[in-house]
């Protein structure tokens, strides 16, 4: 499976929490972006040989939503001449927001054969909307869903966030408790992380990771009641919505990314790195990673202090952190740096 991602780097406002590279009230230079972006994949369609081969797709911000509907038929355009017809793709997924996303432009997305919608919320409260600094509110996630279903669209994700500044278990069971009225087909969970350079940092905020697992140990609760499979440490899904453009990652698998110059940036793997990036990529679907015998030789001493930790478990050459663990999954992955 190979997979293709393309960048929208631009919001309507920055949130709070938010490290990803993306530029708030900078629309006025949308135009001139998807014109380097329509070079970007022309070259890189002529790379490949004129060959498609992707079996996902995946526009991720930003958000992308915020394009005008001219806009988003000039990005869909783009990918359509430089990589063959969206609609054949097994999965082509689109990020967006309630605050941008309109019925028309709902409508648009799934006559190009967009068939996964990723919805921003992070919480009903709309108290703890404002603290994040989020440009929506819990009403008008509720609107956009429900002309996402109007629309046709079958397949459905929502965020939501877990330890966020002044929210309680309460609030967090309530956010859970109204999405899944909803009945979405996937549901993905991010603790809060106050990374340097955003909003949260510069106001002293700290992450509180023993609140946020409470509540992602309620989220596993109830999920699991719902008819959700935890598939990889944040997400959930209905049978047969798993993410298949993100389980590629995770299974390393072939991917190309747009929206940015070609070699910004180049690494080669040593082949070292490269069964540690396999390991912990791995392991961050539930169900594990089974493991060639020269990776399980190379990290043998790893893989045994960890499982006598009760850390990892393993069965010949799988191995898989302990359910009750996944939280401190991170401390896990730096074993394999």
């Amino acid at each position: 499976m190979s997979g293709l991602y393309i960048h929208i780097p631009f919001c309507r406002s920055k949130c709070a929490y938010c490290d990803f590279t993306s530029y708030a009230g900078k629309e006025e230079l949308i135009d001139s972006y998807l014109d380097a972006l329509k070079k970007e994949a022309a070259a890189y369609a002529s790379a490949l040989g004129g060959r498609g081969g992707f079996n996902t797709l995946y526009i991720g911000g930003g958000t992308p939503s915020l394009l005008s509907p001219p806009q988003l038929d000039t990005l869909l355009t783009t990918v359509e001449k430089g990589f063959g017809p969206i609609k054949e793709m097994k999965e082509a997924s689109f990020e967006a927001n309630p605050e941008s996303l309109t019925p028309q432009k709902a409508a648009l997305l799934k006559a190009a054969g967009i068939n996964r919608i990723s919805l921003g919320l992070q919480a009903s409260q709309n108290a703890l909307l404002k603290t994040l600094g989020r440009a929506a509110s819990f009403e008008d996630f509720l609107k956009v869903f429900g002309f996402l279903r109007s629309a046709g669209f079958d397949n459905i994700n929502v965020d939501l966030m877990t330890g966020l500044p002044g929210q309680t278990p309460e609030d967090f069971r309530q956010s859970l408790n109204e999405v899944l009225k909803l009945e979405p087909e996937h549901l993905s969970f991010y603790a809060l992380e106050a990374h340097e350079g955003t909003v949260f940092a510069k106001r002293g905020i700290m992450e509180e990771p023993d609140k946020a697992a409470l509540m992602y140990d309620e989220a596993l609760s109830a999920l699991k009641k719902t008819g959700f499979a935890h598939y990889e440490i944040s997400n959930f899904a209905r049978p047969g919505k798993e993410s298949l453009h993100n389980l590629n990652y995770w299974e390393q698998g072939d991917y190309i990314g747009l929206g940015g110059p070609a070699k910004e940036y180049c690494e080669n793997l040593t082949s070292s790195q490269r069964k540690a990036e396999r390991v912990m990529l791995g392991l961050r679907k539930t169900g594990g990673v089974e493991l060639e015998d020269d990776i399980i030789t190379e990290f043998k001493r790893k893989i045994e202090t960890l499982r006598s930790k009760g850390l990892l478990e393993t069965e010949g050459r799988r191995i898989k952190i302990n359910k009750e663990y996944l939280y401190l999954a991170n401390a896990v992955f730096r074993e394999f740096l």
